[in-house]
């Protein structure tokens, strides 16, 4: 018997959320812009007292739900771990509600590893898992450093689970 031993534990980088950051920093100007437009151009004669209040403060409720929005993310991928046991793949995600998915490493029928530019720039990967699992086909682990590496190990423990469990594959 395989030892239930941890090989490899990780998280996805926060660069999962670079549309997010860049999209909060343009969204700033335009919303210290807005607040200058309202307070001069809003033609406060025709609106009651209580609307023009919530329009002035308009601009900062956008910005309170941008920055809600942002925060929301980076926590929903802080939330994601990834880890590899001798038996099994284990995906452990969500905030308020906890997912924790299992695939059985003698399912896992193939490999791709994905490596996009602004990833390599930091030595990170997708690694995408093919399995005969029904309610998991296909498994990607995103934004992981050294996908490479991570395939090499997890290759070598579904062999290694596949003799033990005498698991042929049969297309």
């Amino acid at each position: 018997m395989i030892q239930n031993t941890v090989y490899f534990k990780s998280r996805p980088s926060q660069l999962i959320n670079l549309e997010t950051f860049l999209l909060t920093i343009l969204a700033v100007p335009v919303i210290l812009l807005m607040d200058g437009i309202l307070k001069q151009q809003l033609p406060v004669q025709f609106i009651p007292a209580k609307l023009t209040l919530h329009l002035y403060r308009l601009p900062h409720y956008l910005g309170v739900f941008i920055l809600l929005n942002l925060a929301y993310q980076v926590l929903r991928v802080y939330c994601i771990r990834y880890e590899i046991h001798a038996e099994e793949l284990r995906y452990y995600s969500g905030i308020f509600r906890r997912k924790h998915e299992f695939i059985e490493n003698y399912r896992i029928k193939d490999y791709r590893v994905e490596r996009p530019l602004i990833y390599r720039l930091f030595g990170l990967g997708n690694l995408i898992i093919y399995t005969s699992d029904k309610t998991t086909p296909i498994f990607r682990l995103n934004a992981i450093k050294d996908p490479e590496e991570k395939y090499k190990i997890l290759r070598g423990l579904v062999e290694l689970n596949r003799r033990e469990k005498h698991v042929f594959e049969v297309d």
